[in-house]
């Protein structure tokens, strides 16, 4: 698999498209009641998985981590949940997939957080090793 780093901003760039092409159907067919799924998708998915592609590359102990990758995978299945969910709401539908989506980009964001944070201990902080005494 690719390092996460560029994976996050793959997908990044993947959610840039989608939303820059649903904006434009948005335009065309004059539904500008979507765009508040139109915004999480630009926001949580292409800014924010940008960004935490370029914090993963700052700081390569965090992408070299056990838990980046099923912090990735659960960061992303969250906001496609999420942004699904506010389609369906914007749409009038109910708001049960939007409730889900939201539960679970939040714990990916804390996935992100707690790399950040157990960066600072060292390498094994991140992997399951005991960190050097300082």
């Amino acid at each position: 698999m690719r390092r996460l780093d560029d994976s996050y901003i793959a997908c990044g760039l993947l959610w840039l498209v989608f939303g820059m092409a649903y904006g434009i159907w948005m335009g065309i067919a004059m539904q500008l009641n979507f765009g508040n799924s139109h915004a999480h998708a630009n926001l949580l998915g292409f800014v924010a998985s940008v960004l935490f592609g370029l914090i993963l590359r700052a700081y390569p102990a965090m992408r070299e981590a056990r838990l980046a990758l099923p912090q990735f995978l659960v960061y992303q299945i969250g906001a496609v949940l999420l942004v699904a969910g506010k389609m369906r709401i914007d749409a009038g539908g109910d708001p049960t997939l939007a409730k889900i989506g939201s539960l679970v980009i939040i714990v990916g964001a804390l996935g992100m957080v707690g790399l950040f944070v157990m960066r600072r201990n060292g390498q094994g902080a991140l992997d399951g090793r005991a960190s050097p005494a300082a």
